[in-house]
C-alpha cells in the first residue's frame, strides 16, 4: 500500500542567533510531516488460562500445573506456535473472615502468524483452559520493514516541503537545522476479552471464528530549517 504522507508548517521566525553580540541574523522554520501505512495484522495472540479451586492449597497447585504442563506440551508439537506461561497465583477465599478454600490460576499466551494452526489448536486446549482474550498484532519483523520504508518516504517529504517553503519565501536554499525521526500511530488494538467464558471448559469445543484486521503504522519527521539567501 502506498503511503499517505502529510506536512505542516508549524512556524516561522526571525531571531539572533550568535556566539557573541554581533552574530548573524537567521531566519528559521519549523516542519512537521509523517508518513503512514495502513497494514494488514499478521500475528494472532491469543491469551488462555487455567484456573482450579480446593478446600487445599496443594491440590489447586497439582491441578494447574498438570494442565498447564498438558497445554504447554500439546502447543509446542504445533509448528509455528510461541507459547509462554504467564501470571502464576494461588489466593484464598474467604467465608465470614475465614479461609474456605484456595485458588490458582496461570495465564498461558500463545501468538503466531498461522492463523489456522492456532485457531485448531484452540479447539483442543479449551478442553482444559479457558480463553480470556484473542487479538491480531503486527509482527516486530514486519513493523520494522514498514517503518523502514516510512522514514525514506518521511524524510523525502520533509525535503519536498523545505524546498517549497524557500522558494515561496524567495530564497534560493537552505539548511537544516535540527532534525527528528520517530514511529507514532501504532498501538495493537485491544483484544477480545473472553473473562465471561473463563471457568466454562467443556470437553469438546468448536474452534473460534478469527477474523484480522488492518492497523496504522506511522512515522513523523520534525525539525528546523534555516532559509538561505536570496
Amino acid at each position: 500500500m502506498k503511503p499517505i504522507v502529510c506536512a505542516l508548517l508549524l512556524c516561522l521566525f526571525s531571531g539572533v542567533v550568535h556566539a557573541g553580540d554581533d552574530g548573524p541574523q537567521r531566519n528559521l522554520v519549523s516542519l512537521a510531516v509523517s508518513a503512514s501505512e495502513e497494514v494488514a495484522s499478521d500475528l494472532l495472540v491469543v491469551r488462555m488460562m487455567v484456573l482450579h479451586e480446593a478446600a487445599k492449597q496443594a491440590t489447586t497447585a497439582d491441578r494447574v500445573n498438570d494442565d498447564m504442563a498438558w497445554a504447554l506440551a500439546t502447543a509446542r508439537a504445533v509448528a509455528g506456535i510461541k507459547a509462554q506461561t504467564l501470571d502464576y497465583r494461588t489466593t484464598p477465599v474467604y467465608e465470614d473472615r475465614q479461609i474456605r478454600a484456595w485458588r490458582t490460576q496461570q495465564s498461558l499466551r500463545l501468538e503466531s502468524a498461522d492463523t489456522t494452526a492456532l485457531t485448531a489448536l484452540l479447539g483442543t486446549l479449551q478442553e482444559r483452559l479457558a480463553i480470556e482474550s484473542i487479538g491480531y498484532e503486527i509482527s516486530p519483523a514486519l513493523r520494522e520493514a514498514i517503518e523502514q520504508r516510512l522514514i525514506d518516504s518521511a524524510i523525502a517529504a520533509f525535503r519536498g516541503r523545505a524546498s517549497q517553503v524557500a522558494r515561496a519565501f524567495g530564497r534560493a536554499d537552505y539548511g537544516i537545522v535540527n532534525v527528528n525521526v520517530g514511529t507514532s500511530g501504532y498501538r495493537p488494538p485491544p483484544p477480545v476479552a473472553y473473562a465471561g467464558r473463563a471457568l466454562a471448559m467443556k470437553a469438546e469445543v468448536a474452534d473460534p471464528s478469527i477474523a484480522g484486521g488492518e492497523q496504522t503504522v506511522t512515522v513523523d519527521v520534525n525539525g528546523t530549517i534555516e532559509l538561505g539567501g536570496d
